[in-house]
């Protein structure tokens, strides 16, 4: 009773199609058209053989025996039964059903639950020689690599939010078993070390979800990531979930903005800078009314007492320090934001753009106009003191982004911190659109803060109601808390109307932004809520985030883009931050929280206004981390496989292209070979900083990406066995082989030198070394 075989037929595949991802036995890649016209032959045909009593399976494949699933619990099994070709059979103390069905080329396996209440059931337990998974972009995992041993053993990797699609591939021997998980919420897989990597997969069927089968599609390949990459391509095709860059800029032209452009945060925390104070007069009109209106809101501004203490020094004093200028800019730069600021029996003196703002009354002013006066009434009312209000902050701003149209960079993306930075300068968005240039800000419906104590804005919500009526509460009854422990999480299915108020308001300043950047909605961190009066599932809230992100795309024409962009976003949103690099430095308590260390990631604060240290300061990574993380060794090129034509992916924040010390050459030439525009981080300081190595990478880089974005990634092959020389393909004309090894590597006929790529494109060829400033490597 416990063992049956049958034979399922399919096509085979022919050995002139293999391709290879690292193995032990790597392949040069073979025509892309070849294998376009094989892709439905890139499964094995396969007999299998099913131990019911411990949900054993195994495939027999070419007088092979390629195992499927371990077992290592005898389970009680009752209904056993064999019947056209599909095997079913039920776990009464687990109350699991389990059928087994054969489909063209594939295993189908359902396990449902049968049990009231919340339940969960382990299968499989997998343990394979080598592990492809799509952590972030893709990972090789040996599993006897001690990098990846140390990181992952007893280690639970949530499926929905650490993978960035639902399927692993496990290599052993000459082959490859794809598993597709079709049910992937609530999924888990526990890794442990035995004492190579294995890991058994754990679903659990919460009450609250009506849906109570999980399902698997297995496949068996010869020994290559790449068909089982291209397998999931065209399940995902099946599904109807692949809409191409193309197919999306005919609804946006503007995505087509994307295309070898760069992503640029663009920082600028103060209304005006240095260069804008006269400070000279600013200290001779220390003691006037105005400057003691000025000292009145100290006791509700962050730096109120450093100010007033730095009037109290200039008037001893006959030069203003830059630390003084600092602190000044920044007090004045919050003071001008505050809605209580405008007082005409204070702020007497009038020009014509105060008198033409005032024309409909104060009350009628759009947030950006009332930033506008108030920078005009305080320059009106300390004449002498400041420059020209329409030059503040030109040098991090106009300037700067005239200077990369100058410097060869034709299209980019310019993210902003928050929409306020647009208020302050409302010429940067307008000139950016006129550069054909993508802009837009930072946005996030994630977290909720309690009125009146909100830590950030994105936190701030006009319906002062959802704090207690829209929030998520996990199954203990606990509420789930916000970002840093801060606040709570406000639940997506009840935040429409808060999204499109937001919007509203914004957009009601005239501001032509043309992109909109929300956190947190495409990484898969998803809830179960159980409050009583708004219970709501995790594919319900998944759901509500896609909705608002459409919403906010399909109403406004924005180009979309998410942090994290895990694939069940990747129909909705035309970029994401995050699956190249993710973010990492949370894990480490030096990378974290300890100032003292070289490899703290930096402080959220910059004195004056500009990029924060958090993503100006280089650092050093510790091995531990950086194998895993950022090592190219291990990259496979999983999500571009798939999604190289539909989603535009970058690195997290955290990790600028220069961030971390002694690596920016290696991510450069990642960049070309895996098609990922670099990420800055710039202000004026850091554009004169590195923008000679930004331009000069540029200009390699872009014409690559602008060509290999409008084509699938078809194929990929490691050419050495450790993984440092590697090929991607994309469409049939165009190529790359980058060697990250310490050595040249000789390569039809032609050295690749170290740190290098090589790129061919119809037949022409081009070697890249990328030159860096020695303190930029």
């Amino acid at each position: 009773m416990g063992t049956s075989i049958w034979n399922l037929l399919c096509f085979m595949l022919p050995p002139a199609l293999l391709l290879s991802g690292c193995s032990a036995n790597p392949v040069s890649p073979d025509s892309p058209a070849v294998r376009e016209e094989a892709k439905q032959e890139l499964a094995l045909p396969f007999e299998l053989e099913a131990n019911a009593e411990t949900f054993e399976l195994s495939f027999q494949v070419n007088g092979q025996n390629v195992p499927v699933s371990g077992g290592e619990t005898a389970y009680s099994v009752e209904n056993y039964e064999e019947r056209d070709g599909v095997i079913s059979w039920s776990y009464p103390a687990e109350q699991v059903q389990v059928r087994l069905e054969p489909k063209e080329d594939y295993l189908e396996v359902q396990i449902t639950s049968q049990g009231d209440g919340d339940r969960e059931f382990v299968w499989p337990q997998i343990a394979a020689d080598q592990y492809y998974l799509p952590l972030g972009e893709g990972k090789r995992v040996p599993a006897d690599d001690p990098a990846w041993i140390h990181y992952l053993d007893r280690r639970q990797v949530s499926v929905m939010e650490e993978l960035s699609m639902p399927f692993w591939i496990g290599q052993e021997g000459d082959f490859c078993l794809l598993f597709i998980m079709e049910n992937p919420y609530r999924t888990q897989m526990d890794f442990s070390a035995q004492p190579e990597l294995t890991f058994s997969v754990s679903h659990e069927y919460p009450e609250i979800d009506g849906e109570k089968t999980n399902a698997y599609r297995i496949y068996v390949t010869e020994n290559d990531p790449v068909s089982c990459a291209k397998i999931y391509r065209n399940y995902v095709k099946e599904n109807g979930g692949l809409v191409t860059l193309e197919q999306k800029a005919e609804e946006n032209p503007d995505i087509e903005k994307l295309y070898g452009a760069p992503f640029i945060y663009l920082w600028g925390e103060n209304l005006l800078s240095a260069e804008d104070v006269h400070w000279g007069a600013f200290r001779q009109a220390v003691h006037t009314p105005v400057m003691d209106y000025l000292r009145s809101f100290s006791s509700e501004i962050e730096n109120g007492g450093e100010f007033e203490n730095t009037l109290d020094e200039l008037s001893r004093q006959d030069y203003v320090a830059v630390y003084q200028q600092n602190v000044i800019c920044r007090y004045l730069s919050q003071v001008l934001r505050r809605e209580d600021f405008w007082n005409p029996d204070v702020l007497r003196e009038r020009n014509g753009q105060i008198d033409a703002l005032l024309e409909s009354g104060y009350e009628t002013l759009t947030d950006e106009r009332k930033v506008r006066l108030h920078k005009e009434a305080l320059a009106a009312n300390l004449p002498g003191v400041f420059r020209e209000v329409s030059d503040w902050m030109n040098g991090s701003t106009l300037d700067l982004i005239q200077d990369m149209k100058q410097s060869g960079i034709r299209h980019a993306w310019i993210g902003l911190n928050s929409w306020e930075q647009a208020y302050a300068k409302p010429e940067l968005v307008e000139q950016a659109v006129e550069m054909d240039y993508l802009i837009g800000s930072y946005d996030s419906y994630h977290s909720i803060h309690a009125p009146g104590e909100e830590q950030w804005i994105t936190a701030r919500f006009e319906d002062q109601s959802l704090y207690e009526n829209a929030t998520v509460t996990d199954r203990n009854g606990n509420r789930e808390k916000g970002f840093q422990g801060v606040g709570r999480k406000l639940n997506p299915t009840l935040s429409l109307p808060s999204v499109k108020t937001r919007m509203e308001g914004i957009l009601s300043n005239d501001l032509p932004f043309n992109s909109w950047f929300i956190d947190c909605d495409a990484t898969g961190e998803i809830y179960d809520d159980y409050t009583p009066e708004h219970l709501t599932t995790q594919q319900q809230d998944l759901a509500a985030r896609l909705e608002r992100m459409a919403y906010i795309r399909d109403q406004y024409g924005m180009v979309i883009g998410s942090e994290g962009g895990n694939d069940f976003a990747a129909s909705v949103i035309a970029f994401a931050h995050g699956i190249e690099l993710k973010s990492f430095s949370w894990m480490d308590e030096d990378m974290k929280a300890n100032r003292e260390s070289e490899y703290f990631i930096g402080k959220y604060y910059n004195p004056n206004g500009g990029v924060a240290e958090h993503f100006a300061k280089r650092i050093p990574v510790k091995e531990e981390y950086y194998a895993v993380f950022a090592a190219p060794e291990y990259d496979i090129p999983l999500f571009k496989l798939v999604y190289n034509d539909s989603v535009i992916t970058a690195a997290h924040w955290d990790w600028s292209t220069f961030k971390i010390k002694g690596a920016t050459q290696d991510r450069m030439i990642r960049e070309v070979l895996y098609n990922v525009p670099p990420l800055y981080h710039l202000d004026g300081e850091q554009w004169e900083e590195y923008k000679k190595d930004i331009a000069a990478h540029h200009s390699v880089w872009s014409e690559f990406s602008a060509k290999a974005i409008r084509h699938e990634m078809t194929d990929f092959a490691c050419l050495k066995e450790d993984g440092t020389v590697q090929k991607t393909v994309y469409g049939n004309e165009l190529a790359a082989v980058a060697n990250f090894g310490d050595d040249p590597y000789p390569y039809e006929g032609q050295e690749i030198p170290a740190h290098s790529v090589l790129i061919q494109d119809a037949g022409e060829r081009m070697v890249y070394t990328p030159v860096l400033d020695e303190t930029h490597r």
